[in-house]
């Protein structure tokens, strides 16, 4: 006849309770806090949206482009635009026309009023920025090509 072992609670060996213990902690330990995601690199302050103060951020539209650094050439009436920072695109409207096409930074505007001519530009997410007119463009007093006479 086989004797049957009867054990106590308190009669149970100490490994099988470690064992146990450790079982329960494996998937806290795999699975639970991890390790803090290590820091990218530094945003660059000229990347769109990093340093965009909250006024910009929470608006439905975008300030209008720097008239200041954009160029144009009144005799090949040649808009020259600057870079803009990340997927901001620059767009150009031209009078009768129902929306603004996207353009390069150098465009040639055909002979058409320049106060009637649109220059603004859209960043993804955002409606376009407010346009000013090339008019406001040539006004501004920014670089411009000129012929001095001799």
């Amino acid at each position: 006849m086989t004797v049957l072992w009867r054990t106590r609670p308190g009669d149970r060996a100490p490994e099988r309770t470690w064992v146990r213990a450790a079982l329960l902690l494996l998937p806290i330990g795999l699975f639970g806090c991890g390790s803090p995601t290590p820091p990218g690199p530094e945003p660059s302050p000229h990347a769109v949206g990093t340093n965009d103060p909250a006024w910009i951020t929470n608006r439905s539209a975008l300030p209008p482009p720097d008239t200041d650094r954009i160029n144009y050439d009144e005799r090949t009436r040649t808009l020259t635009l600057y870079n803009l920072p990340g997927n901001d695109r620059w767009l150009v409207q031209l009078p009768g026309e129902s929306r603004a096409q996207q353009v390069a930074p150098k465009h040639r505007i055909p002979d058409v009023d320049t106060s009637e001519v649109m220059v603004s530009y859209t960043r993804p997410g955002f409606k376009p920025s407010v346009p000013v007119s090339v008019k406001q463009i040539q006004d501004s007093g920014g670089a411009h090509v000129s012929i001095a006479e001799h």
